[in-house]
């Protein structure tokens, strides 16, 4: 059977349609067979991600970036990864370089939460820069450095920039002698952190074992505290008991200062006090002489 150059020709065309869409499917990273969910990461830079750049995690490529757009300040970038890998929701999304040259992809490094993000979850990215970044931020520094030592150079004499030099030299030597000195006693250092920790270990342990007591012995505590209550509440009602007493006394201690009562008159009064010593005193010679002569006060006639 002849072809005819019109079919060669469509032959032609849908083979090089057929090896376009193939190489473009193989240069993103393209899986088909192969199922996927979509996430969406917020970044406040993503210079130099493109669409298709990877995601990896500890260097296995999971998926790649879909999409990128502006949302206020900040830009979301959708990307898409493979169902089976599951990410826990507290995991980090950091746009990292690929080597010196350029060249970004997403690094996400798995949080440790029990909950797994889903499809079309949102989480916060971080940016890292790489060294062509810094370079340009530090380019700016070292032309400030110099005007720097220029200015110094203009504005200070030989004797001054001598004596600068000097300065620096004592602290180059004091951190050479600083250095040694951590060499030499390194080994005694090392030891004493030892030490440090092994009283940390027991002070832990000892704690531990506090605590094993302590709970042993609630019990036992309980009870003791509870007979403290009983005694405070004792105390008080003695107290009370006290200050109750304290205060009658002192009524009466009152009403004998003013000469109330038998044992105020008595203390007041000073007559009444010299007419009972001088009727105790009779009454004692009375009972003397009763004693020596009875016959005096009891006779006894039998007829």
């Amino acid at each position: 059977m002849t072809l005819s150059n019109e079919v060669k020709i469509g032959i032609a065309v849908f083979s090089a349609a057929v090896i376009f869409v193939a190489g473009v499917i193989f240069l993103r990273g393209i899986n088909l067979q192969t199922r996927e969910y979509s996430l969406t990461i917020m970044y406040k830079n993503v210079n130099g991600l493109q669409e298709g750049s990877p995601i990896t995690v500890a260097g296995l490529r999971i998926g790649q970036v879909e999409a990128m757009t502006l949302t206020g300040n900040a830009i979301a970038v959708t990307i898409s990864i493979q169902r089976k890998i599951q990410l826990p929701r507290d995991s980090r999304a950091i746009i990292k370089s690929e080597s010196i040259m350029g060249g970004k992809y997403i690094e996400i490094t798995p949080g440790t939460q029990t909950a797994m993000l889903k499809n079309h979850d949102t989480i916060l990215g971080s940016y890292e820069a790489d060294l062509t970044e810094l370079t340009a931020t530090l380019a700016p520094i070292s032309s400030n450095v110099l005007g720097i030592l220029e200015n110094v150079n203009s504005t200070f004499d030989e004797k001054t920039r001598l004596r600068i030099k000097n300065i620096v030299s004592d602290i180059s030597r004091s951190s050479s002698e600083l250095q040694r000195l951590i060499q030499t006693e390194g080994k005694h250092l090392d030891y004493a952190i030892g030490n440090f920790a092994t009283l940390s270990d027991n002070l832990s342990h000892f704690a531990v074992n506090l605590d094993t007591i302590a709970m042993s012995q609630r019990g036992n505590l309980d009870s003791s505290m509870a007979t403290l209550r009983r005694v405070a509440t004792t105390l008080d009602r003695v107290s009370a008991d006290l200050q109750s007493t304290t205060q009658s006394l002192n009524v009466v201690v009152g009403k004998m200062r003013n000469g109330e009562g038998t044992l105020g008159k008595l203390i007041q009064d000073e007559q009444l006090y010299d007419n009972l010593d001088s009727l105790s005193v009779s009454l004692n010679s009375l009972a003397r002489d009763l004693k020596e002569n009875p016959g005096r006060y009891v006779r006894i006639s039998l007829f």
